[in-house]
């Protein structure tokens, strides 16, 4: 469920999707753009199967936010430690039950912001990610609403 988070610019930030290829990426980016200096912000995936975010993400963030993720590189949730985090932001359903599941002592540090997996899909579906994420960063972080 989307909440908004009490956050304080020392806190760091986990965005977690499925193949840390196109979401969790471009939520990273976006939240170090909007966030700023001293917030931690970091990707993973449950399943990552390529060494970097796919060319739709890289694209549509440099085009819409002038935000530069080529250099980013997937990483596996479970080879880091969810307790060097005081958020995680999980980007759909199914990994937010399975990292609560495997993690339940993380619950009260999940969050999940449902956004629809534009891996394989048109560039249109990339920019409807990256926007809904700009919305929940907006909203959830922020606290600005209308936006």
């Amino acid at each position: 469920m989307s909440r908004s988070i009490e956050w304080e610019p020392n806190q760091s930030f986990l965005f977690v999707c499925y193949g840390n290829t196109c979401r969790s990426p471009m939520a990273e980016g976006l939240a170090r753009k909007v966030l700023g200096e001293g917030v931690r912000v970091a990707s993973a995936g449950l399943a990552p199967a390529f060494e970097g975010p796919q060319p739709e993400a890289i694209d549509v963030m440099d085009d819409l936010y002038d935000v530069d993720i080529s250099g980013y590189g997937t990483r596996d949730v479970f080879a880091l430690s969810l307790e060097d985090y005081d958020w995680i932001i999980v980007l759909d359903a199914y990994v937010h039950e399975t990292l609560k599941a495997r993690f339940p002592g993380s619950s009260e540090r999940l969050v999940l912001w449902d956004i629809d997996d534009p891996f394989g899909r048109p560039r249109r579906a990339y920019k409807q990610s990256a926007r809904l994420i700009e919305y929940c960063i907006n909203k959830f972080l922020l606290g600005k609403t209308g936006t």
